[in-house]
């Protein structure tokens, strides 16, 4: 019996030995400390990136044309600088050759017929005279009246027929003139494709660019063709050169989109506006063709900011913690644009308050902080 009682007395001893120290720890348990910084006022930018394609800021392709016939020569070859007017290939076309000729021929013929029909006014009026000193000028001019008039119908409708083969000559000659394909731009001949030239395949003859100046082209959705404008600064980067980095400004947004496809067989479409940017520097590394990443800048402004870190999300809700009176306190806010390291604030905080930095994922509202 005594040994029972001495082990219930050691077990309660125990227990409160045990809570003893529990109770101690707790006191001595020190709060967490936490860094905090204040609401301030920064200008920050809202920035869009899309990807885009390296391209010749002017570039232009020959293809045949085989209604103009085949092509006789190719009068430049790949490298050549040409000017805008410059001659680049010439066609031939028997068919055109042979028309101009019987044009030439039935003008000739016309003009013979217009001459022949005059000298025949000018013999039946002086058959007129003559005749009117045997029987009378009105005599005369009943006899040979019909006649003439006939003459110079006749010549009427020969100089019709004249100007017609005269404008079917001017046509013949302005296809004559087409036979030769000049050049519609300054720039460099960059390729020139033979079997395009026998006309085995659809690809173009040449290949003209401007190689001194590049852009890049991309799309844009809808949401973000409301932001972008042109003249707007943009930041090109490329995964292939990751070092470097070339500032740009948007030249151009269209107004129209062009619709793609989003998967096959589906008959939804994404709706796209092309966009151009045009590179600052001249001696760019990249190649046309290189995939960049465009950092278009879309806004600048002064807007009141947190660190970045201090922001948290439940759910659809954002809220930080602010340092009051050594306590944590939750408060939900307004975010805004974000930048590299600040999120705007719209509301929910005011100047005064200090938010606490990088809050931990234990912090809770209320509980006691001690402030760096």
């Amino acid at each position: 019996m005594k040994k029972k009682v001495w082990i219930s007395i050691a077990v309660g001893t125990l227990i409160v030995l045990l809570i003893g120290i529990n109770v101690v720890k707790s006191l001595n348990k020190e709060n967490p400390t936490v860094k905090t910084a204040k609401v301030e006022e920064r200008e920050i930018t809202g920035n869009v990136m899309i990807p885009g394609t390296l391209s010749l800021s002017q570039e232009d392709y020959i293809y045949i044309d085989s209604e103009k016939g085949k092509i006789a020569e190719i009068l430049v070859k790949e490298g050549d600088q040409v000017k805008e007017g410059t001659p680049l290939l010439r066609y031939e076309n028997e068919q055109l050759e042979l028309e101009k000729e019987q044009n030439a021929l039935s003008l000739e013929s016309s003009y013979l017929q217009i001459n022949r029909l005059k000298e025949q006014i000018e013999d039946l009026e002086d058959k007129e005279e003559e005749l009117a000193k045997q029987v009378g000028e009105e005599e005369a001019e009943k006899q040979i009246d019909t006649e003439k008039e006939q003459l110079e119908i006749d010549l009427k409708v020969a100089n019709l027929e004249a100007r017609q083969t005269d404008l079917q000559k001017e046509t013949i000659e302005k296809k004559l003139a087409e036979l030769e394909v000049k050049s519609e731009m300054a720039g460099t001949v960059l390729s020139i494709d033979k079997e395009a030239i026998s006309g085995t395949v659809q690809t173009p003859i040449l290949h003209i660019g401007k190689i001194d100046h590049y852009v890049v082209k991309g799309y844009i959705s809808e949401y973000d063709s409301l932001k972008i404008k042109e003249k707007q600064p943009v930041i090109l980067k490329s995964d292939v050169i990751p070092e470097q980095e070339w500032k740009g400004t948007v030249t151009k947004v269209s107004l129209l989109p062009e619709k793609t496809e989003t998967a096959v067989g589906t008959e939804e479409a994404a709706v796209q506006y092309p966009i151009e940017v045009s590179i600052d520097e001249k001696d760019l590394p990249a190649k046309p063709g290189f995939k960049l990443i465009m950092e278009i800048q879309t806004e600048k402004r002064s807007v009141k900011t947190v660190p970045l870190s201090a922001v948290k999300q439940d759910g659809e809700a954002n809220y930080v913690y602010i340092y009051q009176n050594g306590k944590a306190i939750r408060k939900e806010i307004t975010i805004g644009t974000p930048s590299d390291e600040y999120m705007e604030i719209k509301s929910g905080l005011n100047d005064e308050e200090e938010v606490i930095v990088n809050p931990s994922d234990a912090l809770t509202n209320g509980v006691e902080v001690t402030k760096k």
